[in-house]
């Protein structure tokens, strides 16, 4: 009898269950997606040498998991409360707690046997979408990927988990609420919004805040070229950071609390068709929720950021390569050290992989002491095995022609290499060196020349300058033919076990580009696929609730509508009210929110420019792709609102 029943109503409350069962389906699409990539063969066979990829985004997408289903519970009571004049007669018919609960959950699993389905076929779709993505950002050639058991497996497991939960929030909200508030908790009162003016003037200066904030994190970026540029810049990021944070929310409760009570005081403005009644249905709903509304456009706001963030990444990616690793093939090792594997071992290693077009080797040399270094404050008390490392021009030139960049004349001037960032806030200009009888002046500092050696200090002179010092360190570069090879397999056979004593671990003498790339490249993915799917999570569960508290009051809605109708407001305008009222509601937690896209492009543009001149368009075109992704859905959860608040609440003539 209850499997007939739960049925039946599953049919009756299509429309209640709309937001809930567009929910269940998405999040199911979005969790099928991202468990297919976790076990997907393409990927893992890219990446098979960085165990982490797998690790990071299981525990994402267990992570997301739970939140999905903690919210998902939440707006199961939302159901029930939807609902609450029906079990409450229910329960006065004879009923007990246990058989209405039966129902429900009967009713939820139908539901959610549906979206599962539904939401696995669109899952076949996104997961195509979010392995595009992922290729693109691993510079890798998009082929249809292959899906995965274990992927299926892991989303029927958390949706089983999800519904769990659902069940558990439905029977303590069962178990708890009494008779008479299921039947008569639609009669409450709502509580009306003192001193509207103070909240106003709160709104106000939160906004104003806002606007602070962005200004004082751009302040932060450019601080680093004072002298106490660092510290001053952490300062202002991070406080401008949680400034934002506060103020987000701090603005939206306001805002919620003031602007319909000061609309209210404008008599030419609620004299126009509706909008009185209007506004009073927006009273009590924007006061008595304006925590939750301020709590959704902080989770908005943060989705919008964190993606803009994680796809600007892939912008720098391609320019940290070139920094850190700029040639095929580069190696380095102390002059008193033998490496475990000889240059000529490796050259013979390269060679299966990829041809060697050309090589350089180059040594570094010391004075063992630190005049240069005492011009920084990495010099004194703490610092005393640092020492002055110099290249010298015939080799830092011949390094320059095999990477294709600029060489030097240093005209018997010693130049600085700049390649770390350390060095921009010091000023060397009084600086002298002295080598075999001879004084060097400072010319400058080199700044767009490749990573050379990993040396905070790294000083560039003539030939003439280095005779008779002792070698530090022996390094070589090389220039492959083609790089078109498995870089994995070539870093995994330069790798061996290093003996440290206390412990082993795994160490390869070589940085191979390519090898670096794939790193940079499937961390980027990563974090631009993992940002992407909390976003759209988090997205759709704040739209979620959001609907849900629109619908929650639909039946007292619907006596004030009849009242409206009764007063002569025919079908047309008691849709077009309705229309303004669910608009309203919506667009407050979200409009700010998605603005942001440009500023925080702007933003990410400017983090961008401290490493290298990106391309305006790509940055804006990525904002303003997750302001419409963000848009879309904001539009599937208002008009699913608005028609099923339609169809239950206009009266027809």
């Amino acid at each position: 009898m209850f499997i007939r029943l739960a049925v039946r109503n599953v049919k009756r409350q299509i429309g209640s269950y709309l937001i809930y069962f567009i929910t269940v389906t998405m999040t199911v699409a979005m969790m099928f997606a991202i468990n297919n990539i976790i076990y997907s063969k393409e990927l893992l066979e890219y990446a098979r040498s960085i165990a982490e990829m797998r690790m990071g985004l299981t525990v994402l997408s267990v992570f997301i998991g739970l939140i999905i289903a903690f919210v998902l519970g939440y707006a199961t009571s939302f159901m029930l409360k939807l609902r609450k004049r029906e079990f409450g007669t229910y329960l006065t018919m004879g009923m007990n707690r246990k058989n209405i609960l039966c129902i429900f959950l009967l009713e939820t699993l139908i539901m959610s046997g549906v979206a599962l389905v539904i939401g696995m076929f669109l899952g076949l779709f996104i997961y195509q979408g979010m392995m595009a993505v992922m290729t693109k950002l691993m510079d890798m050639e998009f082929h249809f990927a292959s899906y995965s058991p274990e992927g299926f497996v892991l989303t029927v497991i958390l949706v089983a988990g999800v519904f769990i939960l659902a069940s558990v929030t439905s029977a303590v909200y069962l178990n708890r609420v009494s008779i008479y508030e299921l039947i008569y908790s639609e009669k409450k009162m709502e509580k009306q919004v003192k001193h509207p003016a103070l909240w106003l003037v709160a709104a106000v200066v939160s906004f104003l805040i806002i606007i602070g904030s962005f200004v004082a994190f751009y302040k932060g970026l450019n601080a680093r070229s004072s002298d106490s540029g660092e510290e001053i810049s952490s300062g202002l990021i991070m406080g401008s950071l949680f400034t934002f944070a506060v103020s987000i929310l701090t603005f939206h409760i306001s805002l919620a609390r003031s602007a319909v009570g000061m609309l209210l005081k404008n008599v030419m403005f609620c004299n126009r068709g509706t909008n009185t009644f209007t506004l009073r249905q927006l009273s009590g709903k924007l006061s008595s929720n304006s925590v939750i509304l301020g709590i959704l456009a902080f989770l908005i706001a943060f989705s919008v950021v964190g993606a803009n963030v994680a796809f600007t990444q892939k912008a720098i990616t391609e320019e940290i390569v070139e920094m850190y690793a700029p040639f095929d093939v580069s190696y380095s090792y102390a002059a008193d050290e033998t490496p475990q594997i000889s240059v000529e071992e490796a050259k013979g290693i390269i060679e299966k992989y990829s041809h060697i077009e050309k090589m350089v080797d180059y040594s570094l040399y010391t004075n063992h002491e630190s005049i240069i270094y005492g011009y920084t404050k990495y010099s004194g008390e703490g610092y005393e095995g640092l020492t002055d490392s110099f290249i010298k021009e015939s080799d830092f030139n011949r390094i320059m022609e095999l990477g294709g960049y600029e060489t030097v004349d240093l005209e018997d001037n010693f130049y600085i290499i700049e390649n770390s960032g350390y060095l921009l806030e010091y000023d060397f200009s009084g600086a002298e060196l002295r080598s075999n009888g001879k004084t060097y002046s400072y010319g400058g500092k080199l700044e767009d020349v490749p990573s050379i050696a990993y040396m905070y200090i790294l000083v560039l002179v003539p030939d003439e300058f280095v005779e008779g010092m002792e070698q530090e360190v022996f390094g070589g570069v090389m220039k492959l033919k083609d790089n078109d090879y498995d870089a994995a397999g070539l870093e995994a056979e330069l790798t061996y076990t290093y003996d440290a004593g206390e412990y082993l671990y795994e160490r390869c003498d070589y940085t191979i580009k390519e090898h670096y790339r794939m790193e940079q490249n499937s961390s980027t993915a990563i974090f631009a696929v993992g940002a992407l799917y909390i976003a759209t999570v988090f997205v759709f569960m704040a739209m979620a609730i959001l609907a849900l508290k629109t619908l929650a009051g639909m039946a007292d809605d619907k006596r004030k509508y009849n009242i409206l109708y009764k007063l002569g407001a025919d079908e047309k305008e008691q849709r077009k009210t309705l229309f303004r009222q669910i608009f309203s509601f919506f667009i407050l937690p979200f409009a700010l929110p998605v603005m942001l896209s440009l500023p925080v492009g702007f933003m990410c543009k400017e983090i961008i420019s401290m490493i290298y001149e990106p391309e305006k368009g790509e940055i804006y075109m990525i904002a303003a792709s997750i302001g419409l992704v963000v848009f879309a859905i904001y539009m599937l959860y208002f008009l699913a609102t608005y028609l099923v608040a339609k169809k239950s609440i206009i009266e027809k003539a």
